[in-house]
């Protein structure tokens, strides 16, 4: 008995869809269960908790909380930020992430609405003051 290269395909699509199928479902459920307050999204710090506790690839237990102190590095490039980052990681009481650009994005973008005035006034309308911004800006980082 020969097999068509259609049938083959076919096949092959049928079982691509029915994982992406069960996996979607997985996802659905999930959220429910986070949506319904049975479990806490993983990784995430909820606003009722005072501390998150997390363990890293070494096994080591890490402790993050809204009272911890923060360091940022910052810097142009090629002026030693990397290394002041490895040099403060290696400090068995700081921990370092990855090197990330995303928060000078995200207050240049914050800033970005506070000057513009179309912006502001969309905001405005909408009942998001610069204290919700801040605020928003803070549990983000």
């Amino acid at each position: 008995m020969r097999l068509s290269v259609r049938r083959v395909l076919l096949a092959a699509g049928c079982a691509l869809v029915l994982v992406l199928a069960v996996q979607l479902g997985q996802q659905v459920l999930e959220c429910r269960a986070v949506l319904a307050g049975l479990r806490s999204p993983r990784g995430a710090m909820r606003p009722e908790q005072e501390e998150l506790v997390m363990v890293g690839t070494n096994h080591v237990e890490y402790r993050y909380g809204k009272a911890m102190p923060l360091i940022f590095v910052g810097g142009v490039p090629r002026s030693g930020t990397t290394l002041m980052r490895a040099m403060l990681d290696a400090h068995p009481e700081v921990r370092c992430g990855e090197e990330t650009r995303i928060i000078p994005r995200v207050l240049a973008m914050r800033q970005a609405w506070s000057k513009s005035g179309r912006e502001k006034l969309r905001l405005d309308e909408a009942g998001v003051t610069d204290e919700v911004l801040d605020a928003a800006m803070q549990a983000f980082i």
